[in-house]
């Protein structure tokens, strides 16, 4: 497991006034402070931005933050400019804005290529960045693999269920086919066993009439 370790706030080289002390000794409220009661004296103060932007974020009052140090964006003085443009990538990293934050370290290099920090951070960001594209490439290709997996296995089952049906419906026909036959055989020797009887019962008949005649005759020999 690689522990990636980011440098934060980075100031410049304020003048040593109550803000800077303040700050260096973490009572960042006093440091704020100080810092927007010299702006509200000097509105256009950049090292007053900058101040109170580092006091903010350290405060976790963010938006104070970001304001401050975006008023320093465009300032003559490039040093200062590459500080803010540093500070803001890292406020960016850490709301998970990569893209952003890797941007605002190249710009705080351009504008001083000797800030060792910023090339710290923009490098171990990269490492990051590329780390977790890479796990999503892979999470990507493993849902794809499940996805083809899953559509493999439905196709199975389905083939499995028409297979079955296919032989239910055989099944169904060849019991049909059978019952039709067994009907067929039953027909069949009933009017065999008809045509026995028939052939019983004319013969009977003819019995009859032969007993009749033998009677009459007999009868007739008696009189006689």
């Amino acid at each position: 497991m690689i522990i990636i370790i980011f440098i934060l706030v980075s100031n410049i080289g304020l003048a040593q006034d109550k803000g800077r002390s303040a700050y260096d000794n973490e009572d960042y409220g006093d440091a704020r402070l100080f810092y927007e009661n010299i702006l509200k004296k000097r509105k256009n103060d950049d090292y007053a931005k900058f101040g109170l932007g580092i006091s903010a974020y350290k405060q976790k009052d963010i938006d104070t933050a970001i304001n401050s140090l975006n008023a320093l964006k465009n300032t003559e003085d490039r040093h200062l400019a590459s500080k803010s443009y540093y500070n803001l990538g890292n406020i960016m990293r850490e709301n998970g804005s990569m893209d952003q934050s890797l941007e605002y370290y190249k710009k705080a290099i351009v504008l001083d290529p000797t800030d060792r920090d910023a090339k710290i951070n923009f490098e171990l960001l990269k490492q990051v960045k590329e780390q977790q594209d890479q796990q999503q490439d892979q999470q990507q290709d493993q849902q794809q693999d499940q996805q083809q997996d899953q559509q493999q296995n439905q196709q199975q089952d389905q083939q499995q269920d028409q297979q079955q049906d296919q032989q239910q419906d055989q099944q169904q026909d060849q019991q049909q086919d059978q019952q039709q036959d067994q009907q067929e055989t039953k027909t069949d020797r009933q009017k065999e066993a008809e045509a026995i009887l028939n052939a019983l019962k004319d013969q009977e008949k003819i019995n009859q009439k032969f007993q009749i005649k033998k009677t009459k005759s007999r009868k007739m020999e008696k009189d006689w």
